[in-house]
């Protein structure tokens, strides 16, 4: 069986957390397109509960015909086809097309307009068989938007055809099953009732992204040790990863925490067992028992805000101190931490014009952490990221001051699988 996934705005960090997810089953990268993935594998997977799972993924679907060289008319009949033996004579199936292609590949986008703009002819084929139908078009450039596919009912009455065009020019026809819950996202950024904005939070779906890359599971404990307004243990209880550790040095933030977690309960997210405390990060051993972690889960405090006018020397110096916190820190958490516990890391990255200032993770081996790639560097060149020295992924947009670069560590013990290529 193959599937595709459409990847988020920073697609190698979204195919980095989806490997974590699907660690456990075997698969294997078909195709790796610019903004999309193609798998293949013997189990079945369950899209729209993976959906609801995922941080970093727009939509996910089945392919139904190809790799193959499919010529327009080809995959306009069969689009019709499929919708002609889904749907009885009593619907009028709407349905719409979206179109991804390989990075850089000459004529492959001008190839996906063609099929994008042709849809009215599926149209045609159907009303051809007696049945009316209804053909949602791209606002804007090749493919369909969630909201769209959403608002359109799409999945539930008819079908969005995905059209994916890799680099050796096959193509593959594919019908998406699940989109990101985003109404939900949005209610558990902006419906909290406590935020932080004066400090920056941490998006819920990058907080997800990183619970998901410390390959925890149902029953494990997870610790958040900078734990600001709580999203990352909000999204670990609504994951269903119920069992939660937070701390942090402000005990206003620890009362943000404990309210965005009593609106949870209240909205029925109930987790199984919340401890909050307020304490230094570098001595949370003071309430916690050894080896009682599975996983540290943590946006680190990433330094004073930024007004875009500080020196060199200053961020260089800021970091300085940052490095220092961490090092600390992680070496307090040894004691905490299960044989082969994962720490995801959400670190400072300092933008000054095109230069990028960082924490060198490098010290944290000589406290007996390794650190693991998230990707492969093929997949990491293939997507068009960049892999820091740390072997982690950057977040951020063009117009931030600070961005995050997201790495994993690993205390000894069983290890996770490799990353993937």
């Amino acid at each position: 069986m193959r599937y595709f996934f459409i990847l988020g705005l920073h697609p190698a960090l979204s195919l980095a957390e989806i490997s974590a997810v699907l660690a456990e089953r075997k698969f294997e990268i078909k195709d790796l397109l610019e903004a999309a993935i193609v798998i293949e594998t013997d189990v079945e997977l369950d899209l729209p509960a993976l959906m609801n799972r995922l941080g970093g993924t727009i939509k996910a679907g089945r392919i139904i015909d190809g790799p193959a060289k499919l010529s327009d008319d080809e995959i306009l009949a069969k689009a019709a086809d499929h919708l002609l033996a889904e749907y009885g004579e009593e619907t009028r199936p709407v349905f719409g097309f979206s179109a991804y292609t390989a990075l850089g590949v000459e004529g492959v986008r001008s190839l996906a307009k063609k099929i994008i703009v042709r849809g009215m002819e599926t149209k045609k084929l159907l009303r051809e068989q007696g049945r009316a139908s209804r053909w949602v078009r791209p606002q804007t450039g090749l493919a369909l938007s969630s909201v769209v596919v959403t608002k359109n009912k799409l999945i539930e009455e008819g079908a969005e055809f995905v059209v994916l065009i890799g680099r050796d020019g096959f193509t593959s026809l594919a019908v998406t099953e699940a989109v990101q819950p985003f109404e939900e996202f949005s209610r558990s950024d902006y419906g909290r009732p406590a935020r932080d904005v004066y400090q920056g939070m941490l998006p819920p779906k990058l907080a997800r992204m990183m619970i998901n890359l410390a390959g925890v599971g149902t029953g494990s404990v997870i610790a958040d040790p900078f734990c600001g307004s709580g999203t990352v243990l909000t999204e670990a209880i609504q994951m269903g990863l119920g069992d939660v550790v937070g701390s942090d040095l402000n005990p206003e933030a620890v009362k943000s925490t404990e309210r965005n977690i009593e609106w949870l309960k209240s909205r029925g997210s109930l987790p199984r067992s919340v401890r909050l405390f307020t304490s230094d990060a570098r001595h949370i051993g003071q309430h916690l028992d050894p080896a009682s972690i599975d996983a540290v889960v943590t946006e680190t405090f990433l330094g004073v805000p930024r007004h875009g006018r500080e020196k060199r020397s200053e961020l260089q110096r800021e970091l300085s101190d940052l490095s220092r916190l961490y090092y600390e820190s992680l070496g307090a958490w040894r004691r905490l931490l299960k044989p082969g516990s994962a720490v995801v890391l959400a670190l400072p990255v300092y933008v000054l014009g095109p230069e990028r200032h960082g924490v060198k993770a490098d010290e944290f081996v000589r406290l007996g952490y390794s650190i693991e790639p998230l990707l492969g560097a093929d997949a990491v060149i293939r997507l068009g990221a960049k892999e820091t020295n740390n072997h982690g992924l950057l977040y951020g947009r063009a117009d931030q001051l600070v961005w995050r670069e997201i790495i994993r560590l690993r205390w000894p013990g069983t290890q996770a699988g490799a990353a993937p290529t």
